[in-house]
């Protein structure tokens, strides 16, 4: 028993005192950087800001034998059937040195190809060029999962690649014979007890008989899963003809209730601190019912959402369901010439659908303004809104997160009558439209949104009208710090507004990129109105993955007024 719990004290002893290396790499043929080696097995190295740390990677001598064939295999992933590594150690230094020699690659001689022009831009490998496996691989892949996509789930998709490697050349073959495309068949939905199936059949983005689509399918568990009620969503697919028989099996959480606390600054309103308080499938079918408290020295404000999914079919479509909504709120907030408290409610019925979207309702605001300075064209007092409002989306984006490429395209419009109890009679439109696009390591985004409030009888209050400012904006300006540049009134709201982005985002490594951007914004006192000079901020940003999107720092400056400037800290893409 003694002997056991000795040789269990020694064994950390042996571990730690197992002895570490250091790794260099070598390129005799100048293909590969060191850096590219390191990266092929798998070793950590320092960040690119970490500059005060050696730049080899270490790591326990007894892992180190098993590099060389590592670094074998990649060459000849990338063509170089014939290269060979040899390895030098220094015990002095604590250093292994692999240095490999190439030698001469596999060269593609031809290529045949027999497939659809579109397809074809997804072929990376060249005639004349070297045989890399991966890429072939990779193309592969990628013409796989366009056709998944487009619904071609029984697609003749052939790929061959032929290597003499006595003559060091390989010869390429891609045929592609799409037939006809697939729709879905059967759907069977097996859900928990206390949740229907139609709330998971709500969150399909298509019904028995619409076109197969791997996208589709990927779309719809990211709504299931957005309902925050499932352990597990599991997907079968079975094909046959053609057809695609769906099974979609869930379980449930254990645990619904969810706190968050915690504190936070805005420029414009200092320190403060929030609170949340969520159930989620409230009394069962996955409804959903939060409480948000957020409180300063110039803010109070509070919130009540309650979610119904699939609460009605819609109307001669029974196999669509709409979501219900209901907001309920109340601020109190102190702003530099006037304090302004607002009580609200928002009656929400909405639909996602694919790459489509609608959200519409009613909505009641009592908003009191009460001046605290003088401020010329803003009236105080009490104000009572009723307005029917409509907001459509069509989102081709890659992701949500963190989009790549795709458009994003929104359309927002309130209308408040007097007839109907309103104290005033206006509109309100928003468009929006978004752009973004990648070439390898570079991201473009550009993004211009269109707002115009048409006053019909002249007692709309100040929270009406449009400001810009913040992450979302102008960013040389803090949050809603912008107002009608041709009023004579300072920090007053506009009536029209054009706000504009241009971004490119460079990827440094997998978790890091650097940005830089342009943001241009006009907003005029009077509706339609688009006679004056654009405000202009430039800037540079940083931007860290998470998975729950990139951590973004941006600094902008006003390009004609340099003592305008302000700092902004986003989690989430604004693009």
């Amino acid at each position: 028993m003694r002997q056991k719990a000795l040789l269990l004290l020694l064994i950390p002893i042996f571990i730690f005192a197992s002895e570490l290396v250091y790794i260099e790499c070598e390129d005799k043929g100048h293909i590969f950087k060191e850096e590219e080696l390191f990266e092929a097995l798998s070793l950590d190295t320092p960040s690119w800001y970490q500059f005060w740390k050696d730049r080899r990677p270490k790591i326990n001598r007894k892992y180190a034998s098993t590099l060389d064939d590592i670094l074998l295999n990649f060459y000849k992933s990338q063509g170089f059937y014939h290269a060979k590594v040899d390895v030098k150690e220094d015990n002095s230094t604590h250093t292994i040195k692999f240095v490999v020699t190439p030698n001469k690659p596999v060269i593609i001689t031809d290529i045949s190809i027999d497939m659809p022009q579109k397809y074809q831009k997804y072929i990376a490998l060249k005639k004349g060029g070297r045989f890399i496996a991966t890429k072939f691989i990779e193309t592969k892949k990628k013409i796989k999962q366009e056709l998944g996509i487009e619904g071609y789930c029984s697609a003749n998709f052939v790929t061959k690649a032929i290597v003499d490697l006595e003559k060091n050349i390989a010869t390429l073959k891609y045929r592609l014979k799409k037939g006809d495309p697939c729709t879905f068949s059967k759907i069977n939905i097996f859900s928990p007890k206390d949740i229907d199936k139609k709330v998971i059949y709500s969150r399909l983005n298509f019904i028995e008989g619409s076109r197969y689509s791997t996208r589709r399918i990927r779309d719809a568990y990211s709504s299931i899963s957005g309902l925050e009620v499932f352990n597990s969503i599991e997907f079968k697919e079975s094909k046959s003809n053609n057809k695609v028989d769906l099974s979609i099996s869930t379980t449930k959480r254990k645990r619904f209730i969810r706190q968050e606390i915690g504190v936070g600054y805005e420029t414009n309103l200092g320190p403060k601190a929030i609170f949340r308080w969520e159930q989620r499938n409230f009394h069962g079918n996955a409804k959903k019912i939060a409480f948000d408290t957020k409180y300063s020295n110039k803010e109070k404000f509070i919130k009540n959402s309650f979610f119904v999914p699939a609460f009605m079919r819609v109307p001669r479509f029974e196999k669509y369901y709409l979501d219900f909504k209901n907001e309920f709120s109340y601020s109190k907030i102190e702003f530099d010439k006037f304090n302004e408290e607002k009580l609200s409610n928002y009656l929400h019925l909405l639909k996602d659908y694919y790459r489509f979207s609608v959200d519409g309702g009613i909505g009641l605001e009592r908003i009191k303004i009460v001046k605290s300075g003088e401020i010329c064209n803003v009236s105080d007092g009490e104000f009572f809104l009723l307005f029917p409002f409509i907001k459509l989306i069509v989102d081709t984006r890659d992701s949500k997160i963190d989009p790549k490429e795709g458009i994003y395209l929104s359309g927002y419009l309130e209308s408040g009558l007097k007839a109907l109890a309103s104290v005033t009679s206006y509109s309100k439109m928003i468009f929006e439209a978004r752009a973004i696009q990648s070439y390898d390591n570079l991201t473009v985004a550009l993004k211009g949104k269109l707002g115009v409030v048409s006053e019909f009888v002249k007692s709309l209050p100040e929270s009406k009208r449009f400001f810009a400012g913040g992450a979302f904006s102008n960013r040389a300006y803090g949050y809603h710090r912008l107002g009608a540049t041709d009023s004579s009134c300072e920090d007053m709201g506009g009536k029209t507004l054009i706000d504009t982005s241009v971004e490119a985002d460079y990827k440094i490594n997998e978790k890091f990129s650097v940005a830089a951007f342009w943001d241009s914004t006009l907003i005029t006192e009077k509706s339609f109105k688009f006679d004056t000079d654009f405000v202009n901020g430039v800037g540079i940003g940083i931007r860290y993955l998470t998975p729950i999107g990139p951590a973004k720092i941006d600094y902008g400056i006003d390009i004609n007024n340099h003592s305008q400037h302000a700092i902004h800290f986003l989690i989430g893409q604004s693009f």
